[in-house]
């Protein structure tokens, strides 16, 4: 007896649990993946440089990621046909590990890179009037200064 059809919301629903399940939630690695970022983005800056930055860089919301892979999981619904996303949620690993590596390249894409921006822009405004995350917004600041003085940051 083979199974039933996997619907478009099932599929929908594994890329998006894929997706999170993917992400690590790990201190030590968060850490070590930002002072790599600032390494790579500013090589002037020395490593206790670097390591101080990141110890400032905040924590986003679980929303946030959630909305991402959302995203990610809709324009997968757009653009793959239906018979071959549902072969590839069928929960195995090479196929868990494609749909994680195919949202690395959808993050990296120029339209989430502007939405990743605003988003981050509309988390900074909000907590910036509520005081309570000063120093990430002074941070963000701080950093996308830097960026843009490279060439390499938003240009507003």
């Amino acid at each position: 007896m083979s199974a039933a059809p996997l619907s478009p919301e099932a599929a929908r629903a594994h890329v998006i649990a894929t997706v999170l399940r993917h992400l690590s939630r790990d201190t030590g690695r968060r850490s070590e993946a930002l002072e790599e970022f600032m390494a790579v983005t500013m090589p002037d800056m020395d490593e206790r440089g670097a390591r101080a930055l990141s110890a400032m860089v905040p924590h986003l919301p679980e929303s946030l990621y959630g909305k991402w892979a959302a995203m990610f999981a809709d324009r997968l619904q757009e653009t793959v046909p239906h018979e071959h996303l549902a072969a590839m949620c069928d929960g195995g690993a090479d196929n868990d590990a494609t749909i994680a590596l195919v949202y690395v390249m959808f993050m990296e894409s120029e339209k989430m890179e502007r939405q990743v921006a605003e988003d981050l822009h509309a988390l900074g405004l909000s907590q910036g009037e509520g005081g309570q995350d000063d120093a990430g917004a002074l941070l963000g600041a701080y950093l996308r200064a830097r960026l843009t003085a490279r060439g390499r940051g938003p240009v507003n």
